[in-house]
């Protein structure tokens, strides 16, 4: 029979395999695999980084989109002062903002909504300083608001499935309680009754053979007074033959 803490220990084990199994089959992007970018299971691509531009350099980054999907660039100069960050299509010439454009600015928020698939530049342009450099904190994320929709359903059912599961081993945790302290109380009672029967039959003996001494006694005094009874001589109390 399995303790309360070796049956508890299972449970959890496999509500954490449950977990695993359920966010191993979610690593996809769009429902389709790829190995060029770390999307950690999300519908769309995340990346946060800091980067140095050197003076007198510019720095461009290119991120694929789907179809419809939709892009978000923030950045925010650290320290160095004013840079331009554009956006661009991959297939511009270089240095041609065909998309978005942040010229001389400290921070600022680029949005997009692809309607071709392809790849778009963000360029961190730091051309016009001359002796500075530039540390620029740059976050950037790319989804698509249906394939979103989605995930986040899945991500509410599993832990709608997460919540139930739990409930189902607080359940069995409370089962287990109630049938603990139903055998504590059993033996409790077993102990109990074990005392009583013992005493019940040490007094029973004991009345026994008190009985029994009595009525043995009884017997030989009624034994000794009934042959008294019966008892006579032949001469009297003078020593004279009885007629």
């Amino acid at each position: 029979m399995l303790s309360q803490r070796t049956l508890t220990g299972w449970l959890r084990v496999t509500c954490l395999l449950l977990i695993f199994c359920r966010l191993s089959t979610s690593e996809k992007v769009l429902g389709v695999e790829t190995d060029e970018f770390d999307f950690d299971g999300l519908p769309g691509a995340q990346h946060e980084f800091k980067i140095e531009i050197g003076a007198g350099r510019e720095e461009c980054f290119y991120q694929p989109i789907v179809k419809g999907g939709k892009l978000h660039v923030s950045f925010e100069v650290i320290y160095g002062g004013d840079i331009s960050v554009y956006l661009r299509d991959a297939t511009a010439p270089q240095h041609v903002p065909n998309v978005d454009a942040h010229v001389n600015v400290r921070d600022g928020v680029m949005l997009m909504s692809a309607e071709q698939a392809g790849a778009y530049a963000i360029c961190l342009d730091n051309t016009a300083s001359r002796m500075a450099s530039k540390l620029v904190y740059v976050y950037l994320v790319t989804y698509v608001e249906e394939e979103w929709s989605k995930y986040r359903q899945e991500i509410e059912d599993l832990q709608l499935t997460v919540t139930n599961f739990s409930e189902t081993i607080k359940n069995v945790q409370q089962s287990i309680t109630d049938s603990l302290v139903h055998q504590a109380s059993s033996r409790m009672n077993v102990i109990r009754d074990w005392y009583l029967i013992t005493g019940n039959n040490t007094y029973v003996q004991r009345m026994s053979i008190a009985m029994c001494l009595v009525i043995v006694i009884s017997s030989c005094v009624q034994v000794y007074f009934v042959r008294r009874l019966f008892r006579y001589t032949n001469v009297t109390s003078t020593k004279k033959p009885r007629a």
